[in-house]
C-alpha cells in the first residue's frame, strides 16, 4: 500500500532532494582564511599575534554560523601565531633588543658591584672573564674618584653619533653615569657583531670614563678602548676655568707679525 495517498508525490523526487540536502557544500569562514593569511610572514610578531587573535574571532565566527566552514584552519593559525609570536620575541630579545631596551645600567652596575656571574652575562671579551678581585680593584678606584654607583643611563647632552669611528663591529655608546657625588659622563664600546661569524652580539665590551681634570679611567687591560669621539669632552668633567689675567675672557689676540 502506498503510505502517501498523494498523486503529486514522486519517490524519485524526493530520493534527490534528501541528496541534495545532506551534500550542501560549505563555504569559508573568511575570519578563518584571513587568520591564516596574517601568519604567512611568521618572522614578524605583531602579524602573527594578529594572526592568533583573528583565529579566535574566527571560531567564534563559526560557531554562530554553522553553514560556513574553517576551524582547523583558525585553530591551526591560534596555534602557529602564538608560537610563532614567542619565538621571534626571544629571539630579537636575545640578538640585541635586550640591551637597547635595558640599556647600560644592568652591565655597569655588574661592573661595579664586581659581580662576576653578571659580567658574564652582560660583557664579552676580557671584561667577561675577569675575577672577582680584579672588578674590586677597578671598582674601588672609581669609589675613590667618584664615590658610590648610583645608576646610569644613555646621555642626553650626547648622542649617539651615526657615523661612528673605529670598528665597524663595535660602536660607541655615550652613556651618563650616576654616582653619589654627582653625574659623570663615559662612553661604553658596543660589539655589535662578531667580524668572522657575522653573527648579532651586543654586549658591551669596553668603558671610558672621560674626566680632562684627572685623566680617563679604562676599562678592562687587553681591550682597546672605545675611540673617542667628537663631542667627548664632557662639561662634567672639565677642569674649572682659571681666573684672573689668564681666563679665557682676559687673554688679548696675538700681536700681528712684523
Amino acid at each position: 500500500m502506498n503510505p502517501n495517498p498523494d498523486p503529486d508525490f514522486d519517490q524519485a523526487d524526493a530520493f534527490s532532494t534528501a541528496g541534495n540536502a545532506v551534500n550542501v557544500v560549505k563555504s569559508w569562514n573568511r575570519v578563518a582564511v584571513l587568520s591564516a593569511m596574517f601568519c604567512i610572514p611568521f618572522c614578524c610578531p605583531p602579524m602573527t599575534l594578529l594572526g592568533a587573535g583573528t583565529g579566535m574571532l574566527a571560531l567564534r565566527s563559526i560557531r554562530l554560523n554553522p553553514e560556513t566552514k574553517g576551524a582547523w584552519l583558525a585553530k591551526t593559525a591560534i596555534v602557529f601565531g602564538l608560537a610563532t609570536t614567542l619565538l621571534s620575541v626571544w629571539l630579537y630579545w636575545t640578538s640585541g633588543l635586550r640591551t637597547i631596551v635595558l640599556g647600560p645600567n644592568p652591565a655597569l652596575a655588574a661592573l661595579f658591584a664586581a659581580d662576576t656571574e653578571g659580567m658574564r652575562r652582560e660583557w664579552a671579551g676580557p671584561a667577561s672573564s675577569l675575577s672577582k678581585e680584579q672588578l674590586d680593584e677597578f671598582a674601588e678606584q672609581v669609589k675613590k674618584r667618584y664615590g658610590t654607583f648610583v645608576s646610569s643611563r644613555y646621555s642626553t647632552s650626547r648622542p649617539t653619533p651615526l657615523d661612528q669611528p673605529g670598528r665597524r663591529s663595535v660602536a660607541v655608546i655615550p652613556v651618563t653615569i650616576q654616582f653619589d657625588s654627582g653625574p659623570v659622563e663615559a662612553d661604553l664600546g658596543l660589539e655589535r657583531f662578531d667580524e668572522k661569524s657575522g653573527k648579532s652580539t651586543m654586549s658591551w665590551r669596553s668603558l671610558r670614563i672621560l674626566d680632562a681634570a684627572r685623566g680617563d679611567m679604562l676599562f678592562p687591560d687587553g681591550e682597546p678602548a672605545p675611540p673617542l669621539l667628537e663631542n667627548s669632552a664632557s662639561p662634567a668633567t672639565l677642569p674649572a676655568a682659571p681666573t684672573g689675567s689668564n681666563s679665557p675672557g682676559d687673554a688679548k689676540p696675538p700681536a700681528p707679525a712684523p
